[in-house]
């Protein structure tokens, strides 16, 4: 699970970025299920992104396989991006994250989640949506 906590009031740039990673995760939610590639939700995750123009302030990444171990890093060498052949199966561990850094407003939003794919829809392991936060 990975979140930004708006401290105060949050501008209308933070709410366009949150809505911008919100609606890639549901869409990249709809195509992380076995018959489809890693390269397949990083392509969902670059043309949500590009369309609402934001190219730029975007990673070239948008998440990875989780393994059994912590040290040095939980991250599997399988990750989304361009082209990523890797097939999609049923019972991996897959951590999706939107992380968008706007420089020239000076905004960020991340928002992440961790899967358990199945034979269909994949299941959310956390127990809290993905939800706006602010404080």
């Amino acid at each position: 699970m990975m979140r930004t906590v708006v401290i105060g009031e949050p501008t209308n740039r933070h709410r366009e970025l949150y809505s911008a990673c919100r609606d890639t995760i549901q869409a990249i939610e709809m195509v992380l299920r076995p018959g489809n590639t890693f390269g397949t939700v990083f392509d969902v995750h670059s043309k949500i992104m590009d369309e609402r123009g934001l190219t730029r302030h975007r990673l070239n990444a948008c998440g990875y396989s989780l393994g059994a171990r912590f040290s040095p890093s939980w991250m599997e060498h399988q990750m989304f991006h361009m082209g990523n052949p890797q097939e999609i199966t049923a019972d991996m561990s897959l951590f999706v994250h939107m992380i968008i850094m706007d420089s020239d407003s000076g905004t960020a939003m991340t928002l992440g989640q961790t899967y358990l794919t199945t034979d269909g829809a994949p299941k959310a392991l956390s127990r809290y949506g993905l939800d706006f936060i602010s404080a």
